[in-house]
């Protein structure tokens, strides 16, 4: 009986410090798993981080040429620092020649995140990959 003790007191700990709903979660990269391409020309692809309250975008990636093979990972410029939990974020993927392609929506009520290391959001549109570190 003591030990049940000691693990339910271990199981506490650990779930007491895996939390993350008051922390900043730093994203780096963005991996471009798919998006739903409709005879697009040659051209240069990035993607452009929102927060859902703001019309400017928090950042942006570097360019990508979509006649190269996916997935892609791309680095996040700058670092964007998001409160996951209190807030909504979305993802648009753009094109340098074309503009705007496809989107997608974060929403923190389809993840159960403890230690985000690689989070998949997706649309019908685009598929992606949110990567970055807490703080």
């Amino acid at each position: 009986m003591s030990i049940k003790k000691v693990y339910i007191g271990l199981l506490a700990v650990v779930l007491a410090g895996c939390t993350k709903e008051n922390r900043t979660f730093t994203l780096k990269t963005i991996k471009l798993n798919d998006y739903k391409r409709t005879n697009l020309p040659a051209q240069k692809l990035y993607l452009e981080f929102f927060d859902d309250d703001i019309a400017a975008p928090l950042a942006h990636t570097e360019l990508y040429p979509n006649t190269l093979p996916l997935p892609a990972t791309l680095n996040v410029y700058p670092p964007a620092p998001m409160t996951l939990y209190k807030k909504g974020y979305h993802v648009q993927l753009w094109g340098d020649s074309t503009g705007y392609i496809s989107s997608c929506h974060i929403d923190m009520d389809d993840y159960k995140i403890i230690f985000p290391i690689d989070m998949d959001v997706k649309s019908d549109s685009l598929n992606v990959d949110l990567m970055g570190s807490w703080k």
